[in-house]
C-alpha cells in the first residue's frame, strides 16, 4: 500500500516538476566608456538574478548596476572595483522572472 501511495505521489509530482521554469535569461547592457570589463551573468537561483563584473583596468572603477523586472522598480547597485577585482551583483525580485535585463554603466574613479 505505501509502494502505491509513494509511485502516485511520484506520478503526480513528475508533470508538475516539468512545468516549472528552470531559470530565466538575464541580459546585460554595459556602458563602460572605453573601460575593459568583464560581464557575464552566472545565472539565477529562484527569483534571484546575478552578474558577475571584473575589473580589468589598471586603475579603480566606479559602476552602478540595474536590474529591471518588468513592473518592479530598480534599485542601483553601486560598487566600486579595485583593478583585478571580481564581484557579484545580486538582486532579488518579488515577482516570477521572465527575463531580467541589467543596465550597468562605469567610469573611471
Amino acid at each position: 500500500m505505501k509502494q502505491l501511495l509513494l509511485v502516485g505521489l511520484l506520478a503526480i509530482s513528475v508533470p508538475l516538476m516539468a512545468q516549472q521554469p528552470l531559470g530565466f535569461p538575464v541580459d546585460v547592457d554595459l556602458k563602460a566608456q572605453g573601460l575593459e570589463l568583464n560581464t557575464s551573468s552566472t545565472g539565477n537561483i529562484g527569483n534571484v538574478a546575478t552578474v558577475t563584473l571584473e575589473n580589468l583596468e589598471p586603475s579603480e572603477i566606479f559602476c552602478v548596476a540595474n536590474f529591471v523586472n518588468g513592473p518592479e522598480k530598480p534599485s542601483p547597485l553601486r560598487v566600486r572595483l579595485a583593478p583585478g577585482e571580481k564581484t557579484v551583483l545580486t538582486q532579488a525580485f518579488q515577482r516570477e522572472i521572465i527575463r531580467v535585463r541589467v543596465g550597468i554603466e562605469c567610469k573611471e574613479d
